[in-house]
């Protein structure tokens, strides 16, 4: 459901998983410390034991460690790719095989997927270029984890740029690099390309006249003003060379392979990673629109608006998009040689969460894997969330107007975009719960944004659950009932990184209103600030935090929300 800028919540229930997508047409986030703790499993392993400050929440904990090592790049690339008889098998279609494969991939995670792809293809790999966080090869050497880099005698070369998860001069060196070798490439030769979380910024190629440092500044500038993925991925398929399918086109006759590891809700194809290999359907008047509604006209760069006047022009004289007919050429034919799949995405970790909730004892629910909106709303619909199935758990339809609290919550989470289906769901799954005296875990997906207002330290998922902290404390001094129930709730990213911190999100659960109070904090002033790292880290000494350091996945944010009594016997 799409409501007004800032207050865009989609509540989609994801009802079962979905096969590898194939496509043959066509974050707003910042890198910490690369000196954080990396995680890992090897194939098959459960557990991340992921470094916490304490054990403190640990079902929530346990969820989110479940939910990342699900999409762990070794696991994904191990599903997708299968090799028999010098044949390659990925999403139902066949390659031959003869030392005839190229690599070339760019993210937060390709590092990962690329050792996974050496493992299997290594006797048939030519060489390659990968596009990597600065620091990562040191980083992951210091900790012993290389089993998430590449091999000692790889055929790859890895460069890295986007310090701060914003495109450099590195960064761009290497696209640049990545331009030329695929340029080159024949109808004999299979190109992989790898594409993760973090993208974006590690292919940067401006479009001339624009410059490397006007996109920055363009990118900084629509994301403090509410800019979501799509809507700065939209522009740059636009301003810049590689995206938006031109790394598809610049591989023209190479069979391209494009392995994708979804970072954006919905999985959409011509969106992630601002689609490199995928025909871009989306026109440059599309830019000029989104610059509208965010109302910054004035503040972009005169070469992108120059540039975008220009390209609309040109675009209004192509031929027809529709798919090419027998003898008719249009745009679409210079995708035929593209096979795109989705090897990872949201509904992956929270199906994981889902079962790992489950394990723990609790009654899960996948309320969506499309969670979209300002991160201080969401956070206090979250507790909206609560106390309805708090509610639920004490309704009996013998007490007069027992329901008015029920029913004018049903209207405010539809307002939302709650569907009628879904509230019906958490009913059932509620008054099972009340019947077999367990608590209720809501899981959802997606990827929530922040006006950035104030000066302070923080990530989108701190963010969110300070505002719920505060809700919350609301809730229970103006609502009786929600005393008989311990209600926690956990935000976090599954790259590990939350805003310009070392954290991966944070916790808030019903005492944190009271012990921010006793320790001094004000959890409002800090909110206001965009200081939502701060307030974590000082309350109870950090016990509230979560952090995982780097995982080497990305697959957007994961919430979960645990709500049980106290005693069943009081409710």
């Amino acid at each position: 459901m799409l409501m007004k800028r800032g207050l865009r919540v989609c509540f989609l229930r994801a009802i079962s998983l979905p096969r590898a997508s194939v496509n043959t047409t066509p974050r707003h986030n910042f890198q910490s410390s690369l000196t954080q703790f990396y995680t890992t499993v090897n194939p098959g392993s459960v557990s991340l034991n992921l470094t916490m400050p304490s054990e403190k929440h640990k079902e929530l904990r346990d969820i989110l460690d479940a939910a990342i090592s699900s999409v762990l790049p070794s696991e994904m690339i191990g599903r997708a790719l299968k090799v028999e008889d010098n044949s390659l098998h990925v999403g139902g279609q066949e390659y031959s095989l003869d030392n005839n494969v190229y690599v070339v991939g760019f993210g937060k995670a390709v590092a990962g997927m690329a050792r996974a792809v050496e493992d299997q293809l290594q006797n048939h790999l030519i060489g390659g270029i990968l596009s990597v966080p600065h620091g990562l090869g040191q980083t992951l050497k210091e900790l012993g984890k290389m089993d998430l880099w590449l091999r000692e005698n790889t055929k790859l070369k890895v460069m890295e740029g986007a310090k701060n998860n914003l495109p450099d001069h590195d960064a761009q060196a290497a696209a640049v690099s990545i331009k030329k070798l695929v340029s080159t490439l024949t109808d004999q030769h299979i190109l992989i390309v790898l594409i993760s979380g973090g993208g974006s910024a590690l292919l940067p190629l401006p479009c001339p006249p624009i410059t490397l440092e006007e996109e920055v500044s363009l990118t900084k500038m629509l994301s403090q003003n509410g800019a979501t993925i799509n809507d700065l991925n939209t522009i740059r398929k636009h301003i810049e060379e590689l995206k938006g399918g031109g790394l598809a086109k610049a591989a023209l006759p190479a069979q391209v392979i494009s392995l994708i590891l979804s970072d954006v809700v919905g999985d959409k194809l011509d969106i992630i990673a601002s689609a490199p290999t995928v025909f871009n359907v989306s026109s440059p008047q599309m830019c000029m629109d989104i610059f509208k509604e965010l109302k910054v006209q004035q503040q972009v760069p005169k070469s992108v608006k120059e540039f975008l006047f220009k390209k609309s022009v040109e675009f209004a004289k192509m031929p027809s998009l529709k798919k090419p007919e027998a003898g008719y050429t249009t745009p679409w034919s210079e995708f035929q040689h593209v096979k795109n799949f989705i090897v990872g995405n949201n509904t992956m970790a929270t199906q994981a969460a889902e079962n790992k909730a489950e394990e723990l004892g609790l009654l899960p629910f996948v309320m969506s894997v499309s969670l979209e909106g300002e991160a201080r709303h969401v956070g206090e619909t979250f507790v909206d969330i609560a106390q309805y199935i708090a509610l639920l758990y004490t309704y009996k339809p013998s007490r007069d107007g027992g329901s008015i609290s029920l029913v004018q919550l049903e209207l405010k989470l539809a307002q939302f975009g709650f569907e009628k289906t879904i509230l019906n769901e958490l009913n059932s799954i509620t008054r099972k719960a009340y019947n077999c005296r367990k608590g209720v875990c809501v899981i959802s997906g997606g990827e929530t944004v922040v006006k950035v207002k104030g000066q302070g330290k923080g990530g989108r998922n701190q963010e969110m659950v300070l505002s719920f902290g505060i809700c919350l404390e609301k809730a229970f001094a103006e609502e009786e009932k929600l005393n008989n129930f311990s209600i926690e709730f956990l935000s976090g990213g599954t790259d590990g990184q939350d805003g310009p911190t070392d954290a991966t999100g944070a916790i808030a659960d019903d005492k944190t209103g009271q012990r921010s109070a006793e320790q001094g904090l004000n959890m409002v002033s800090f909110l206001e600030n965009n200081d939502s790292y701060s307030l974590f880290s000082e309350l109870d000494e950090g016990s509230y935090i979560v952090k995982t350091g780097l995982t080497g996945t990305n697959v957007m944010d994961i919430q979960a929300l645990i709500v049980k009594p106290k005693d069943f016997d009081d409710i």
